[in-house]
């Protein structure tokens, strides 16, 4: 047994390896036939390679926590409509490529929101990647130094759905608003971004500075968009104001 279960191993069959020996004398004991006992195994191998992708996919993502749909309080947010959100659970949005942009003062839910449409996207197997606005650019400003800059570009370019939060609490220099494009540009009308921001859309030009790429980044960003400005008051200070 231990031979075959290392061999199946070396194959790459994992999923056979963990059940072999229970499935044999599952076999045995319920007179299966070769072809009812393989397709058990092959069974076996397909869910293990699925919940092994899946981990890969959780693990990719980088999601800063767990947050899901049903745990976001609609009637403390009254400026979103629940029913507009819920319809992006069926991750239609997707294969669109329409982005989704959250904006609103801190604390209000963004990136609750965000991690919640990133987690329904993971499980219909999509990948995805969160990041904060501010990471990427600080990452893409380094892989110039080391002359990886293509392949960190790619990076954020590759998934299916990339969730950049924080958009707003710093300002950008020339290069790196060039780099901010860069990635808007390559996942225009070919994959979605959805971005979270304490700053009104009319105030961009305050964060990227140079107008011509302000308009540019924002044409694309709104050309295919569904955005939610939240206007209601802040989860955080609420709790804060709950335990004094």
């Amino acid at each position: 047994m231990n031979t075959i279960i290392t061999k199946l191993r070396k194959f790459y069959l994992a999923g056979m390896a963990k059940t072999v020996e229970l499935r044999l004398s599952q076999a045995q004991e319920q007179n299966m036939s070769h072809q009812e006992l393989l397709e058990l195994l092959l069974e076996d191998e397909k869910v293990n390679r699925e919940d092994n992708r899946r981990i890969r996919l959780h693990q990719g993502a980088k999601l800063p926590f767990v947050k899901h749909l049903s745990d976001f309080d609609f009637t403390f947010q009254p400026s979103i409509k629940k029913g507009y959100i819920i319809d992006l659970t069926t991750n239609a949005y997707i294969p669109r490529a329409e982005n989704i942009l959250f904006i609103g003062p801190p604390g209000v839910g963004k990136s609750h929101l965000s991690v919640s449409l990133g987690l329904k996207a993971l499980a219909m197997g999509y990948t995805v990647l969160f990041t904060t606005v501010w990471d990427m650019i600080t990452n893409l400003q380094q892989s110039r130094a080391n002359y990886t800059y293509k392949q960190k570009v790619e990076t954020y370019v590759k998934p299916d759905l990339l969730i950049l939060d924080e958009l707003g609490y710093r300002t950008m220099a020339e290069t790196t608003v060039e780099d901010f494009f860069t990635i808007i540009s390559k996942r225009y009308e070919k994959k979605p971004t959805i971005i979270t921001s304490n700053r009104d859309i009319s105030t961009w030009d305050k964060i990227f500075f140079d107008k011509t790429l302000t308009g540019a980044i924002i044409d694309r960003l709104l050309h295919h968009c569904h955005t939610f400005v939240i206007t209601g008051e802040s989860y955080r200070f609420q709790n804060r104001q709950k335990n004094t």
